[in-house]
């Protein structure tokens, strides 16, 4: 008989970067991603089970432009950009914000 999974989620310890990430995928694509920072899983697994939508519609966007040798390295590209995107994003939107204060 043959068998194909369907539906899955992993969590991966990342050792390298520190990090936990979850990967829902269906039918082999990423349906969802999440992380946290650090090693405690128990505290991952209670507060980042949800599926960060922004997140994985970035993944799923710029995938094909990473340059790792696995999927789980190309995640962790598209992390590291997302998070940076976002912080540049915030400092951006606090510069504006205080500068109409002012």
């Amino acid at each position: 008989m043959d068998y194909k999974v369907v539906e899955s989620t992993q969590i991966v310890w990342c050792h390298g970067d520190d990090r936990y990430i979850r990967i829902t995928k269906q039918n082999d694509e990423v349906i969802g991603l999440s992380y946290m920072q650090g090693d405690d899983l128990d505290d991952f697994k209670e507060h980042f089970s949800e599926i960060d939508t922004e997140l994985t519609d970035f993944y799923n966007a710029v995938c094909d432009r990473l340059s790792g040798a696995t999927e789980i390295d190309r995640i962790n590209q598209a992390i590291w950009a997302h998070f940076n995107y976002r912080n540049l994003r915030d400092e951006r939107w606090f510069e504006v914000t205080n500068k109409v204060k002012l």
